[in-house]
């Protein structure tokens, strides 16, 4: 060990004999007062030795680096750096070139090169670059512009200040700052939130950058049936939520029914969330919006990337267009599991197949595994778009996409008679032209012309008896929608304290629905509706910001609905206060109008996920100003505050919403007909809680939602009931730890159940209404029609759901400026815990052929493993 130095008591200096250097620093420190800054990398294995002829420091510092390739220097009084010759010391004090302020936890990159390190909570960072000849740093803050240095122009023996100015805003977009971490941002006050995929960092159970599953770490956004595209928010239907990529409105967002969102991540530059209020120049949505944008710079660079996962692989490129011509993107993705099985594409199966089936004397049927029945299942994906600059005030796009998902089932088993098949087919296209063009320096518009198209088609068979055909079930069903978009916007900035935004939507609606369906225990039905029209909208946007602590936003818009013949006004209002820096009060409220939407069907899916039929809100034929699918019309309310100081930060919303429209049959009870669209009314209300930590290198967060939601069907039942979407109770806990090129995290996510109806209270009636016997031999008449009864809906709940979920990701780089690459491990479910779905009920026959209420209980995502392998040419 090193003696302790004592130079008050004696005229010797340490005496060391072959220690490690970085040893010997550390006890000069102490006995010095002083500092030393060096790279780990240049002290590894370096030993030293002194002859204690030396007292004073430097002295001491001469003789300790005369045997190596070391050399000191001095930065101030008590501060030294511990070099190469050729090496220098950088000393960067990150600030707001706005106001000032420190911007804490900065990343410094090294360009070119996957090397790098983070400010401290004040902004500075002191490090020694080795080879400092040509080199340039990367300094990035999120909200703020990338600004690089050359290492050159920085004096070693002073701090280097780095004036930071804030990203510029386009038409329609916002501040964004850090929320949960780098990639992950928000504007000032939290009531919209921004996901950059390529900067995002790690995040608990996944393996890449999927943007859909990426939201959900935003409090009030999750999936009830832990999916990627199911995204409820704050309580509400999926399809309460519009989706848009590149301006094209999206209907099919996610393959594997559900579980990869259908957005290629190595293409996506942005994905924009709204849940607090819906942005006026968009309609059609009651619960948020999300929004989805391409990755493609004007830069003139050329860019080269390829993906792979144990689901599917993909190719994104980025070239100039031709001499000047701005820059085109070309994404593709395409699965391979109907080739090549693997663990993964095992338990999504297992989750989206795996089922125990009750007939009331027992558990008869358990599919609990790929064994247990054949599935193929395949997607791909094409993503294109085209950038054009002419000049700074003009600027064109287009983009398009196509997506495709195909499905086949099949499971058979002779001794418990069962033969069932399925085949679901899914395509979607899209294309849009965008431009916009700043008139003056205060004012600017914008263009985008869309058209997009969804086609789904299944059929289902349960096949009873293969010689008598009429004892078998087949259902037959399509959805084909048709959507032609045209928004026109307008940006006008009066003067600094003012902002106006207005314009003028059109959109024309073709949606065709039809259902063909045979059932032994149920009446043939064939169904079919078509809808077509137009909407029209005006709207527009009056932001007032009197100082730099009120902000009172006023917005209105009108829609015209072509296939009801009325038109529907839709105010907001929005109030942000800051009584000081760190603390923001946030108001919002707002009616919105919805007019296409879904009917959700599970009975006649053998997959545990949820079908979804889209229809346009229109009058029913028979019936004059009856709709048929009536709009659904939302009154949201929302107070909240927001503290972000340093490296904390806490965020809490309280909302409620008073729903009109929900239809009955999206609460899956299995309604038929009449009664699948019976009207009703939701009074949802609760809180969001989030709170953020970060030091340099570790970040954890913590976030609670409580969250009541009662139903209204009074044609069908009497009273409320909770809603089938409803989990009153979720909290998130989560860290992620950053260290040189590697990334780790750890999440643990608990909820509880979701509703569901004890078997005890359903009955089975057939068409005089009188109850009949179950799992009792005589009572089956196959010229009967029978239904079943709820007569408490909703009146128990699943078990709660708790998961377990772990990352690393690592990246590596070959030689300069050649192969770079990330590696991704993802475990879903660690702890391999049992998460119960839901159960559903359905009339059939019982082991002993009498009829019977099967229940069929589902399950979440056993543990799932998953490895991902991108690559940077």
């Amino acid at each position: 060990m090193l003696p302790k130095l004592s130079l008050g008591q004696t005229d010797r200096g340490p005496l060391v004999s072959n220690k490690p250097l970085k040893q010997v620093l550390n006890q000069l420190e102490k006995e010095f007062s002083v500092y030393f800054s060096f790279n780990p990398e240049e002290l590894k294995s370096k030993r030293v030795s002194t002859t204690g002829e030396h007292t004073d420091l430097e002295s001491i510092l001469t003789e300790l680096l005369d045997t190596t390739d070391l050399t000191f220097e001095q930065v101030n009084g008590k501060f030294y750096v511990i070099k190469t010759p050729e090496a220098k010391y950088v000393h960067l004090s990150i600030l707001d070139s706005e106001n000032g302020t420190p911007l804490p936890y900065a990343t410094v990159r090294l360009k070119e090169t996957l090397l790098g390190q983070v400010a401290n909570e004040k902004g500075e960072l002191k490090i020694v670059l080795s080879n400092p000849k040509d080199a340039i740093l990367e300094v990035s803050f999120l909200g703020f512009e990338t600004i690089e240095i050359p290492v050159d122009n920085i004096i070693s023996n002073a701090p280097y200040q780095v004036q930071m100015k804030p990203s510029a805003l386009g038409l329609t977009d916002f501040e964004v700052k850090e929320y949960i971490n780098v990639g992950i941002g928000s504007d000032p006050k939290a009531n919209s939130f921004r996901v950059l995929p390529q900067e995002m960092e790690i995040l608990p159970g996944l393996s890449e950058r999927d943007v859909l599953l990426s939201a959900q770490i935003i409090s009030g956004l999750t999936s009830n049936d832990e999916s990627a595209s199911g995204i409820n928010i704050r309580g509400s239907a999926p399809d309460n939520t519009m989706l848009y990529w590149n301006n094209i409105p999206v209907y099919h967002t996610a393959h594997y029914f559900g579980n990869v969102s259908s957005f290629i991540p190595s293409s996506t530059g942005a994905l924009d969330i709204y849940k607090n209020y819906i942005p006026v120049r968009y309609g059609g949505a009651t619960a948020g919006l999300i929004s989805v944008s391409s990755r493609n710079e004007i830069d003139g660079n050329r860019i080269a990337e390829a993906s792979l996962n144990m689901t599917h692989a993909d190719l994104y490129v980025k070239v100039p267009f031709k001499k000047d011509f701005g820059s085109l993107m070309v994404a593709l993705r395409r699965s391979y599991n109907d080739a090549v099985p693997t663990w993964t594409f095992n338990s999504y199966s297992t989750k989206l197949f795996g089922s125990e089936t009750d007939d009331g004397l027992g558990v008869f049927q358990i599919t609990d595994d790929e064994n247990d029945f054949e599935s193929q299942l395949s997607f791909s994906d094409v993503n294109v778009r085209w950038d054009y600059q002419p000049s700074d005030r003009s600027l064109f796009s287009a983009s398009f996409v196509n997506n495709s998902s195909r499905f086949n089932y099949s499971e058979e088993e002779l001794i418990e008679d069962i033969n069932i098949q399925q085949q679901h087919d899914v395509k979607s296209f899209g294309s849009n032209l965008a431009w916009t063009y700043r008139l003056k320096d205060d004012f600017s518009m914008s263009s985008s012309l869309s058209y997009s198209q969804y086609n789904m088609a299944y059929r289902f068979n349960n096949l009873r008896d293969l010689i008598l055909l009429g004892d078998d079930d087949e259902v037959n069903r399509s959805n084909d929608l048709n959507n032609l978009e045209f928004r026109l916007s307008n940006h006008w900035r009066r003067n600094e304290k003012e902002v106006i935004e207005f314009g003028y939507q059109m959109n024309h609606l073709d949606v065709k629905n039809r259902i063909d369906a045979s059932d032994l225990f149920e009446e043939d039905e064939i169904t079919d509706i078509r809808s077509i029209g137009f909407v029209h909208a005006l709207f527009v946007d009056y932001n007032y910001r009197p100082n730099d602590k009120l902000e009172a936003v006023f917005s209105g818009r009108v829609t015209n609905v072509g296939t009801l013949g009325e038109a529907f006004f839709s105010p907001q209002i929005k109030l942000n206060y800051s009584p000081i820096k760190a603390l923001v009060l946030k108001s919002s409220f707002g009616i919105y109008h919805q007019y296409l939407s879904t009917i959700q069907e599970s009975e006649f899916t053998l997959s545990n996920a949820v079908e979804q039929h889209w229809l346009l809100s229109d009058l029913n034929d028979d019936e004059d100003e009856i709709s048929t699918v009536p709009i659904i019309y939302n009154q949201q309310l929302t107070l909240g505050l927001l503290y972000n100081l340093d490296s904390w930060l806490i965020d809490l919303d309280f909302y409620i919403k008073d729903i009109d429209g929900i239809l009955a049959t999206n609460q899956r009870f299995g309604f038929e007909n009449d009664e699948a669209f019976e009207p009703g009314f939701e009074l949802l209300n609760g809180f969001d809680l989030t709170i953020r930590k970060r030091w340099k290198y570790f970040r954890t967060w913590f976030s609670y939602n409580f969250q009541d939601s009662r139903v209204e069907l009074p044609d069908i039942f009497e009273g409320s009931f909770a809603s089938s979407y409803n989990i009153r109770h979720q909290f998130r806990l989560s860290g992620t730890y950053n260290v040189k090129n590697w990334e780790f995290s750890l999440g643990y996510i608990y909820k509880s159940g979701l509703p569901i109806t004890n078997k005890n209270n359903l009955l089975v009636v057939d068409s005089e209404d009188n109850v009949v016997p179950l799992n009792t031999p005589g009572t089956f008449d196959e010229d009967e029609d029978y239904d079943i009864i709820f007569s408490s809906p909703n009146d128990a709940r699943a078990p709660d759901y708790h998961r377990v979920d772990a990352s690393i990701w690592h990246k590596f780089a070959g030689k300069p400026k050649g192969i770079k690459g990330e590696i991704g491990l993802s475990f879903i479910n660690l702890l391999n815990r049992r998460n119960i779905f839901n159960s559903t009920y359905s009339l059939d026959f019982d082991r002993n052929e009498n009829i019977a209420i099967l229940e069929r209980t589902k399950f979440f995502l056993g543990f799932t493993p998953n490895f991902s392998l991108r690559l940077w040419f």
